[in-house]
């Protein structure tokens, strides 16, 4: 088995270019760019061009509905809150804003199947990084697939006109480097073959500190039901093309005369104006015909039923794909964010060791690894509006559970947004308290 960046760099780069056609497919699929419906060779601009009006995006809207319900909102250590671990990781969320790389870490992996977290090092301080399968891929650990047994980052510097990977083997960290040009002056497209060794390898300490979060079965949220998306695609675009030649309906005129009552001939080119007007002022006697109206009703029903459909094989509440689905009841309601609150708690799990990963590895960078468990903690998939978490946190409150369980657990509350409540609280109280003492002294 290779053991050396060098001997590990073409196994990546093969497998990078292997998968690279099917992460680019789910990428338009999940940005809004799904493959244009009846598409040939000689299609014309105009008709592609209309036939872009006809994408909605199902997959973007679902994918990014799942990550509403998955959000992290802090870090713990063990059971201490004031543990120099606790105190150093809290500083690197702040000022790495792992807020927002987490969540483009998991709407990647629930996109185009992969998100990639990556620890490094910049100015002796611990960064953390989310990178997209296009530019990483991972070998592995068959017991803890998030665990990575080598790792390649590349990228394409267009300023430089250089290619630069990066492949981390365990305590070895190697930078490649190649033009962007072939000998023969085209533009390289795959990562394989090229690369020669720039500058002396990197020594650090522990393992690769790149971490994959994978998404359920190796596939992206919406990949088994893209016929469905093409299914969708495809009635819209007819729907529009009927309702399109609807606006421009075959007319035609009967009994038209050649000469006024004068015997001068009738130039009606010029007497038919493009204007509302111009068929009031035509003489009596003359018939318009125009073509049968088409009725677009079933075909905007059979929409709805296609968004019913991809909906019910989501597990997503319809009221993403019809806003109208939001006048249903509240049982309704309750009901159909079910299967999508089932599928934020396992991919909670799926995500969670990685991030908790990057971020022990942020600690040993620091060298404050004391061996305690490093939680990330997330808002409960549960309860999203402000409703749903008042009500559920008077339902703890009465059932005994305490204000810190409720602020975590319930609210969705990092560790340092319940310190501040907790000291806030406590001011209230002597606030409460003083007033009270100074109305007993009166």
């Amino acid at each position: 088995m290779a053991s050396t960046p060098e001997e590990w760099l073409p196994i990546l780069a093969k497998r990078m270019d292997a998968r690279a056609e099917k992460i680019a497919e789910l990428r338009a699929y999940a940005s809004g760019n799904a493959p244009m419906p009846e598409m040939g060779q000689n299609t014309r601009d105009a008709w592609k061009a209309f036939q872009k009006k006809a994408r909605t995006n199902y997959a973007g809207l679902a994918c990014q509905s799942l990550a509403g319900r998955i959000v992290p909102t802090g870090v713990a250590v063990g059971s201490s809150q004031k543990s120099p671990a606790v105190l150093a990781l809290r500083k690197v969320w702040r000022d790495n804003r792992l807020s927002v790389v987490f969540a483009d870490a998991i709407l990647n992996m629930l996109s185009v199947r992969y998100g990639y977290l990556i620890t490094g090092i910049r100015d002796g301080e611990p960064i953390i990084t989310s990178e997209p399968p296009e530019k990483v891929i991972t070998a592995p650990d068959p017991a803890q697939p998030w665990r990575a047994r080598a790792a390649l980052l590349a990228w394409r510097d267009n300023d430089a006109e250089k290619d630069f990977a990066q492949v981390w083997v365990p305590g070895v960290r190697q930078r490649f480097s190649r033009s962007v040009k072939t000998d023969s002056g085209t533009i390289r497209g795959t990562i394989a073959e090229g690369w020669e060794l720039d500058g002396e390898p990197e020594v650090y300490d522990g393992p690769v500190p790149v971490f994959a979060m994978e998404n359920q079965d190796g596939v992206a949220e919406f990949e088994p039901h893209i016929d469905v998306i093409d299914r969708i695609n495809l009635g819209k675009l007819q729907r529009l093309v009927v309702t399109a030649y609807q606006a421009f309906r075959a007319r035609a005129m009967k009994n038209l005369p050649d000469t006024d009552d004068d015997g001068n001939e009738i130039d009606w080119a010029k007497r038919l104006d493009f204007a509302p007007g111009a068929l009031i002022d035509l003489p009596e006697g003359i018939d318009i015909w125009e073509s049968k109206e088409v009725d677009i009703r079933p075909l905007l029903d059979g929409e709805k039923t296609d968004a019913r459909d991809f909906a019910a094989v989501m597990r997503t509440p319809i009221d993403v794909f019809i806003p109208e689905g939001q006048n249903q009841s509240a049982a309704g309601a309750e009901n159909s964010h079910k299967g999508e609150i089932q599928k934020a708690k396992d991919r909670i799990h799926r995500c969670g060791a990685p991030m908790e990963a990057a971020l022990l590895a942020a600690l040993r960078i620091l060298a404050l690894d004391d061996g305690d468990t490093i939680k990330v903690t997330f808002e409960p998939p549960e309860h999203v509006s402000l409703t749903e978490k008042a009500a559920a946190a008077l339902a703890a409150k009465a059932s005994g559970r305490s204000q810190r369980w409720i602020d975590e657990n319930i609210w969705g509350m990092s560790p340092d947004e319940i310190e501040a409540e907790e000291t806030n609280r406590s001011r209230e109280l002597e606030q409460a308290q003083a007033a009270a003492g100074a109305i007993t002294a009166a």
